[in-house]
């Protein structure tokens, strides 16, 4: 999970450390529809999110015998849900609101990628508690006697099938149902982000002002967010998969048998979004259930890769001292990373929100900082690599190196330090 969630911070410093004028297309966002590198890391980050909770939480999915009479108190993982929710909201609109110029603070944004983590989480979190205790066996005394076979049957199907399909449900209804009443919309009767129901509604609830650069939607607006919370709850199922499992995910036959079944369902839910692609456009602006289908589908075969290259044994091991995910004591934090790519993924995944808001605090406050270059005004971000870089390589690539320098000159080194002293970051 560490080496997996490295990768996502490793992908998020490069892709959010691109200068805009000189990035290639691949490295930005989609305009409207399509995928591109830029759309993965969202979507990662609600995937393994997801993943942590039933890992985080396991005692729900311990038979009654192993948890002791009466089960486990929901009364504490309840606050900590609360509080972290509460806290990430909390943390996306401190850096909305960064560096608190007031032009800046009359248009203030009350969305964004921690506030969409926010309420995701919550909600996948809380049908986690609430229905986890239909996956275990039945037990003479225990409260989980009282349930019928009835009511287990469909809090385990809304767990592990109806969520989804009641969030895609939602999504196709409501969009395909609704026709936006602004003049400018009166004939459009194709799917357009700008007269779709996420405008109207993101439009009615906030005003322009407050989307994102004050367009008429916002791509972390309420409905989109409705169907973001697939990409998360498809992590919750992996992750009651490794709970349940334990026992097999600590020999290298077991994790490799169900590493490759997770490649492989990657793979066919990658093959079914781009289907679905051709009736709903793959867009992350929307969130479509297509672009939710595939994203699933490369988060589930990227955790499954990460997972046979680490733990199955296919990644290479220094003499003298394991890589990442070969040994219990790194792990779990008990010893230090070792000095391989797989440690520095390791290193980076275990202060995965530490790095997400530092690199945005950095590029925020040297994007601010003002820079003239022949005649023009520029920022100190924008500048440098153009001066330094672009002079001398095509602009693509010195984005990209701008980029890079950044993660291997700046972001590597702190968070080896960080692991090294044992500094744990978290809310």
């Amino acid at each position: 999970m560490d080496a997996f969630r490295g990768c996502l911070v490793v992908l998020r410093i490069v892709i959010g450390s691109q200068v805009a004028e000189l990035a290639a297309p691949a490295l930005m966002h989609a305009n409207g529809f399509g995928l591109t590198l830029a759309d993965l890391v969202a979507p990662g980050f609600l995937f393994i999110m997801g993943l942590a909770v039933p890992v985080s939480m396991s005692a729900f999915l311990r038979p009654p015998t192993a948890r002791g009479p009466g089960g486990p108190d929901r009364r504490p993982p309840l606050l900590r849900i609360a509080r972290r929710a509460v806290l990430l909201y909390a943390i996306g609109m401190f850096l909305n609101a960064y560096p608190f110029l007031p032009e800046e603070l009359a248009h203030l944004r009350f969305t964004g990628v921690l506030q969409r983590l926010a309420v995701v989480y919550l909600v996948v979190s809380l049908l986690y508690l609430s229905c986890a205790w239909s996956l275990l066996p039945v037990s003479s005394g225990t409260p989980d006697r009282a349930h019928s076979r009835f009511a287990r049957r469909l809090a385990r199907g809304f767990l592990l099938g109806g969520f989804p399909l009641v969030s895609v449900a939602v999504w196709i209804v409501a969009t395909y149902t609704f026709h936006n009443a602004w003049p400018e919309c009166a004939d459009v009767r194709t799917l357009v982000p700008d007269c779709s129901l996420e405008a109207y509604l993101d439009t009615r609830m906030w005003g322009a002002e407050h989307n994102f650069e004050g367009g008429r939607f916002d791509p972390e607006g309420l409905l989109s967010t409705v169907v973001a919370a697939v990409n998360c709850w498809a992590g919750l199922v992996v992750g009651v998969d490794v709970v349940r499992n334990r026992q097999h995910y600590q020999v290298t036959g077991g994790v490799r048998r169900h590493a490759s079944v997770l490649v492989a369902g990657g793979v066919v839910c990658v093959g079914a979004g781009l289907a679905l692609g051709s009736v709903v456009p793959i867009g992350k602006q929307l969130w479509t259930p297509s672009f939710a289908l595939v994203t699933v589908g490369i988060m589930t075969a990227g955790f499954g890769s990460v997972l046979l290259a680490f733990d199955g044994g296919l990644w290479p091991v220094s003499a003298g001292r394991a890589c990442a995910g070969a040994t219990a004591a790194v792990r779990r934090g008990l010893a230090p990373v070792g000095g391989t790519v797989g440690g520095t993924l390791v290193a980076l995944g275990r202060n995965p929100l530490f790095f997400y808001v530092l690199s945005e605090l950095v590029i925020d406050t040297l994007d601010y900082v003002p820079l003239r270059h022949h005649g023009e005004e520029g920022s100190v971000w924008s500048v440098l690599p153009e001066v330094g870089l672009a002079s001398w390589m095509p602009a693509p690539l010195a984005s990209l190196v701008w980029a890079l320098l950044w993660l291997l000159l700046f972001y590597v080194p702190l968070a080896r330090l960080l692991v090294a002293r044992g500094w744990y970051i978290r809310v």
